[in-house]
């Protein structure tokens, strides 16, 4: 198991925003340079995340992008499933009718406590707490 490029990136750059929060909205550019991100690959991350309503956007010379809620209000989890998806390991989890053997399948309770950790886990975690790790401060 392996958390996408994607996954790491928007995370970062939502931590980014976070920061930033009281501030006018930051420029693309100003986020790519600081998390080190393409700005090509963070400008779709970035729709993605506005389209799930986690960010907003701004245009025009004080444009740029900010949280849509307070920082505290998103969790890691948030930001995962705007970008990937529901948060499951193995495709028969979100819908055991996708599943012939879902009523009878040994393993599918090992895939579903592990899918249950993850998403108490990634839940549990905001932009706020990750905020205050870092001090407010990121790159």
């Amino acid at each position: 198991m392996r958390i996408s490029s994607r996954c790491e990136y928007g995370v970062r750059a939502m931590v980014f925003l976070a920061s930033r929060h009281d501030e006018q909205p930051v420029p693309l550019s100003a986020i790519a340079a600081s998390e080190g991100i393409p700005t090509a690959f963070l400008e779709r991350i970035l729709a993605v995340l506005r389209n799930g309503g986690l960010v907003l956007t701004a245009r025009g010379v004080a444009g740029g992008y900010r949280l849509a809620r307070a920082a505290a209000d998103i969790s890691v989890a948030d930001v995962v499933e705007a970008l990937e998806g529901p948060l499951s390991l193995v495709g028969c989890l979100p819908n055991d009718a996708g599943c012939d053997r879902a009523d009878g399948c040994a393993s599918r309770q090992v895939w579903r406590r592990l899918d249950d950790a993850i998403s108490g886990a990634l839940g549990a975690i905001t932009l706020e707490d990750l905020r205050i790790e870092t001090g407010g401060k990121v790159r």
